[in-house]
């Protein structure tokens, strides 16, 4: 694989869907379902003492934020409006927003993984206006990535009294929230995978062409919605949660 550095940028082959994107997408989802099902258990209905707050599950929904943010950095390549995109997940995280607000004001998401992605989608659309050729795409996007890096370790140690820094990563002493990905140091993540996405590009028909399995067509299924899933699946956790703790309590008065 290379890229093909005399061209002024690099556009999606029209051949085929990359199975592999929906099918890591789909491993994404059911890593977040786990975790939050966990939040759930322990913070909503205090089934049991779960600390998904410590490792090793923490890691669990770590690594979900971490498989969306590179997956979805892939993902710009092969969007033909990434700005309108980016608009559309954003408006999904402020929703989230306002219903965390109205149940869980205290930990109220303000910039969570939603927010991320939608901002970061922006952004890539915006620098996509800018007709470079993609060999100085790659070496601004990798010089940005461990930039990204360096501010979010920088920033993270840093405290403010201004109450919107949040959004690159400086909070304020009281700063709390259930959900919070910055766009320092995870824009790092989503760039390197906008970058590999030149790549995956330029080598579409090759690897749409590799067979998948049983379980990979699962998860490629799955992976294909994850938007509306995002904004359904704690809905309906949430839902599942409360008839089996209405029914469990109802089993043990008979």
């Amino acid at each position: 694989m290379a890229f093909d550095m005399s061209n002024e940028t690099v556009k999606p082959a029209e051949t085929g869907r990359v199975w592999l994107i929906d099918a890591l997408r789909g491993v994404a989802m059911l890593l977040m379902t786990v975790f939050h099902a966990l939040v759930d258990i322990r913070d909503f209905f205090g089934f049991a003492d779960v600390r998904y707050y410590e490792p090793p599950l923490l890691y669990i929904g770590r690594s979900s934020a971490l498989l969306f943010m590179f997956i979805s950095g892939i993902s710009c390549r092969f969007s033909k409006n990434n700005t309108k995109r980016g608009v559309r997940v954003l408006l999904c995280g402020m929703a989230i927003t306002v219903a965390t607000y109205i149940f869980v004001r205290d930990l109220y998401i303000r910039f969570g993984i939603l927010h991320f992605l939608g901002a970061a989608i922006i952004i890539a659309g915006l620098s996509e206006k800018l007709k470079i050729k993609e060999r100085y795409r790659q070496i601004a996007l990798w010089v940005a990535i461990p930039s990204a890096v360096l501010a979010g370790l920088v920033f993270s140690g840093m405290r403010t009294d201004i109450p919107f820094l949040f959004v690159i990563g400086i909070i304020t002493p009281s700063f709390i929230s259930y959900d919070f990905y910055p766009l320092f140091p995870w824009m790092g993540v989503f760039l390197a995978g906008y970058s590999i996405g030149a790549l995956v590009v330029l080598n579409r028909a090759k690897l749409a062409s590799i067979r998948k399995s049983r379980i990979s067509s699962a998860f490629c299924a799955f992976g294909r919605y994850s938007l509306i899933y995002y904004m359904l699946h704690q809905p309906a956790l949430i839902a599942v949660f409360f008839v089996f703790d209405k029914l469990f309590r109802i089993a043990l008065n008979l």
